[in-house]
């Protein structure tokens, strides 16, 4: 018979050194469309629906009712513009971010830092201007935003990969070697604001509204292969990990202009990037991240992006009144830190 759904909450965030390129939400919704024989009794098989006209007119109504359905569940993302399907509700959605919180509380304790803690509260500043900045641009459904109780989690563990994401319901983590890579305020403002067009834009609503499709097109791959491992690998690579990457390029493009908005650099997405390159290449992971077989783009992927978004960047920057003095400030800085926090700033408890 079909494996339901199941949402896999991973214990592997945190110690998998091959997952740290900002999970975008660490619920993982996984459509198993594997199908178990039992002596070859009610299989499945498309021909069957073809060739029996009650059968066939009753697939006929399930794909149109489908197709019906996923037209009037299409909505546009804020800021891209982007269409796409998403049937999920809220309620749901904070149900299932719920237990992942949980999940993600019991897994951290012990090395996340103090509410009052420095770091935490020089995070939390940096997160409201985020937040805030983002209530200027049009596009952005001000209702998503308003009563979420947004609440930081720094997690001081040196042996976690560098790591950052937003849980639905304003639970904001991020992982001190994150941190060290971020090197400065701007730095931390471009991951933050890339966690938090994940939360803006409700992409981990669209996974889940996609799971029940892909579930089904397993069904139908199958009834033709007939073998399920096979399928999952033509719908990894032709399906799923091309939409994960376009949306964490989506969360790339939006944070980027919401950091200018809130008047943070937008050159150190550049640089932060940079700084991600040589980590992956001094881990041995630089290699490893084959975009195709990635939910992520490449490193090097996302900084030629930056680049090319740049100019729109910086006259949002600009547009905002941001604070001259600031960034002369910033410069200077950086010119004697190199780009790097400085040791007292993280100095953990």
């Amino acid at each position: 018979m079909f494996k339901t759904l199941s949402f896999n909450i991973s214990k592997n965030i945190i110690r998998n050194n091959n997952k740290f390129l900002f999970q975008r939400v660490n619920i993982q919704c996984y459509n198993q469309s594997s199908y178990n024989r039992f002596n070859n009794r009610h299989q499945f098989s498309i021909t069957n629906y073809i060739n029996d006209p009650k059968k066939r007119n009753r697939l006929a109504l399930i794909i149109g009712a489908t197709g019906i359905f996923y037209i009037l569940n299409q909505e546009k993302a804020p800021v891209t513009g982007r269409r796409r399907f998403i049937w999920i509700s809220s309620w749901l959605e904070m149900k299932i971010s719920n237990y992942t919180y949980k999940s993600m509380l019991n897994e951290t304790r012990g090395t996340m830092l103090p509410q009052n803690h420095p770091t935490t509260k020089k995070v939390e500043k940096i997160f409201h201007k985020i937040v805030e900045a983002s209530y200027k641009e049009e596009t952005v459904d001000r209702s998503q935003l308003d009563g979420i109780d947004w609440k930081i989690h720094v997690i001081n563990d040196s042996r976690a990969p560098p790591n950052a994401f937003v849980l639905p319901g304003g639970k904001v983590f991020i992982f001190s070697e994150m941190l060290r890579i971020c090197g400065n305020d701007d730095g931390i403002a471009t991951v933050l604001s890339h966690e938090f067009a994940h939360q803006l834009a409700r992409h981990t609503s669209e996974n889940l509204s996609k799971a029940p499709i892909y579930t089904l097109l397993g069904v139908l791959l199958y009834s033709i292969t007939g073998t399920g491992s096979f399928n999952n690998i033509l719908m990894d690579g032709l399906l799923r990990m091309p939409a994960s990457r376009q949306m964490e390029t989506e969360a790339d493009y939006i944070g980027l202009m919401i950091m200018a908005r809130a008047c943070f650099h937008p050159e150190e997405a550049v640089r932060l990037w940079q700084r991600m390159t040589q980590y992956e290449r001094r881990s041995g992971l630089g290699m490893r991240n084959v975009e195709f077989l990635s939910t992520h783009p490449t490193s090097e992927k996302r900084i030629v992006n930056m680049q090319n978004w740049m100019s729109q960047a910086r006259s949002l920057y600009e547009q905002s009144d941001c604070n001259v003095p600031n960034s002369f400030y910033q410069g200077f800085r950086d010119s004697f830190t190199g780009g790097i926090i400085e040791p007292a700033y993280l100095a953990w408890n």
